[in-house]
């Protein structure tokens, strides 16, 4: 394998560590902490929270990976940079949650629009991730049995990214009660199928003999 060629993997296989692990450090450092009452219901309320820099500096980092990442073609490189630029939406513009009021985020614009802005960049960021996995990742030669094996994880993982998308729209119009983590426990299972997609695309695991 050529230098660049490990670089790469090396790149993959940190993309998926830094997103699985996205909903446990902020969680998990959150509880430390003197935070708003619902801070905990999703990753992005977590902005709010003394475990900030964990949900701040993952997507960033997530962002500034896809910003370099070239891929294959031109496909890959499209799909990276609207990866990115969702990232940097979510953490730009922060959500509405409650005990927040007034201008929020980079641009200290009002809560409300700031949330619309987040809303709209983590749904475009949690379809690209499905369809990146789903359409992407699964183009090549499948006649390699090993191949056609990562193929049908892969399809499972896009998927269960649709699947909970959905599910996260039909949780956004329901009437769950406000103090229960929905929004947390979808955003988890689309992100840990997000990271499994992309550590069997390093190499770590399912590799060809």
């Amino acid at each position: 394998m050529r230098k660049c060629d490990g670089m790469m993997m090396f790149q993959r296989r940190m993309l998926g560590v830094l997103c699985a692990l996205l909903p446990f450090t902020s969680i998990i450092f959150g509880l430390a902490g003197d935070n708003l009452p619902y801070w905990y219901c999703s990753i992005s309320a977590t902005y709010y929270a003394n475990s900030r820099i964990c949900m701040i500096g993952l997507l960033f980092a997530t962002a500034v990976f896809f910003y370099s990442y070239g891929g294959h073609d031109w496909r890959d490189r499209v799909m990276s940079l609207v990866q990115a630029t969702a990232s940097l939406g979510v953490i730009a513009f922060p959500c509405e949650t409650e005990g927040v009021a007034g201008s929020v985020g980079l641009f200290s614009l009002p809560v409300g629009v700031s949330h619309i802005v987040h809303c709209i960049s983590a749904s475009v960021l949690f379809l690209a991730f499905a369809t990146n996995i789903m359409f992407l990742f699964t183009r090549g030669d499948a006649s390699n049995p090993m191949k056609a094996r990562r193929n049908v994880l892969y399809r499972i993982c896009g998927g269960i990214i649709y699947l909970f998308a959905l599910i996260q729209a039909l949780t956004a119009i329901s009437s769950i009660p406000e103090w229960f983590p929905m929004t947390l426990i979808n955003e988890t299972v689309m992100l840990e199928a997000f990271a499994l997609a992309w550590l069997v695309k390093s190499g770590l695991m399912m590799e060809d003999k």
